[in-house]
């Protein structure tokens, strides 16, 4: 079995594809009668201006074929800001998505085999005034959470200051000087990835039966063993037909870390049912270790095990001082 991230062996090579194309999985979820935000495709202010007169403001304006909220502007009200979003998004991709922006709060569901594992509200980037302190100093007090690191080192990504952020402060008229009230909050993202340095609440015993198998179909519908479904919406304990939720994005290579180590809920161990999708009882699964101890002669004495054992027409993977060895053949 190969993993790489969050994709196995068994996922399938197109349902990647689409699930990177955000326009195509639009189209098909559409087609399923599955609720999706309104909006379309641009690639310049011509086409962007079409879109805006169609479905309004605000809008979100994201990268095609973009990840992790790289390129994303959110809650855009004015031509102006439109422009400078496109021309942010088109930094990663030629092609963009405009989309009616949807408020409520975001969901990440993660299905695997078909079947719904966990539930997380993600919150975005943020400190909390306590009237002393400024922006960039409650931004680094955060940092100091030994939960957080670098990229996916920890359960929690430091946050840093970019466009983003800035973007979101001038539009309070705030900078990174200003010191906010006791108990306000500032957020620092306008998405709530964890790699931006977001947070996640478990809210998998909250979903709604009727949202949980939504989510499932809309797995199969794309075709993801493992399956990332993002949701906007007030909440998940009622149907999206009825609060006016909408799917957002659906995800290949989900993130784990928000369910495996939520900042509040009950962890989920979203690694099990993966193991049991690729080994489901009665297939075999066990490797057979040798180990080899001593002083002298370990590497000779594993090589020439390894040599028998290959030759009795298994497959052999061995390590020594020289590293690790896998022989296929």
């Amino acid at each position: 079995m190969r993993f790489q991230a969050t994709i196995t062996c068994k996922t399938s090579n197109i349902a990647v594809d689409i699930a990177c194309d955000k326009e195509e999985t639009k189209r098909m979820l559409e087609l399923a009668s599955i609720p999706v935000a309104s909006g379309g495709i641009c690639v310049d202010e011509e086409d962007l201006e079409d879109v805006i007169k169609k479905i309004g403001y605000p809008i979100v304006i994201k990268p095609l074929d973009g990840n992790h909220g790289k390129g994303a502007s959110i809650n855009v009200t004015k031509w102006e800001d439109a422009v400078t979003g496109l021309a942010y998004a088109k930094n990663y991709s030629r092609r963009v998505i405009v989309e009616k922006f949807i408020t409520g709060f975001d969901f990440r569901v993660l299905i695997i085999d078909h079947k719904l594992v966990a539930a997380a509200k993600r919150e975005p980037a943020h400190v909390n005034g306590d009237g002393t302190q400024t922006i960039q100093q409650l931004i680094d007090e955060t940092n100091q959470d030994p939960r957080r690191g670098y990229g996916h080192e920890n359960v929690l990504t430091q946050i840093d200051v970019d466009r983003d952020t800035t973007d979101l402060l001038e539009k309070l008229g705030y900078t990174l000087e200003t010191v906010p009230n006791r108990g306000e909050v500032v957020y620092l993202k306008s998405t709530a990835n964890l790699s931006t340095g977001g947070t996640s609440v478990d809210v998998t015993d909250m979903m709604h039966p009727e949202n949980i198998f939504l989510c499932e179909r809309i797995s199969r519908v794309i075709g993801l063993d493992v399956c990332g479904v993002d949701i906007m919406a007030e909440n998940l304990t009622q149907p999206l037909k009825e609060n006016g939720g909408c799917i957002l994005e659906v995800n290949a290579a989900p993130g784990f870390r928000m369910h495996l180590a939520p900042s509040e809920g009950l962890p989920r161990n979203v690694a099990s049912p993966v193991i049991d999708m690729l080994y489901p009882p009665g297939k075999p699964s066990r490797i057979p270790i040798i180990a080899v101890t001593g002083t002298n002669g370990k590497t000779t004495t594993t090589r020439l095990i390894a040599h028998i054992v290959k030759n009795n027409g298994y497959k052999v993977g061995f390590t020594t001082s020289d590293g690790f060895m896998f022989k296929i053949t």
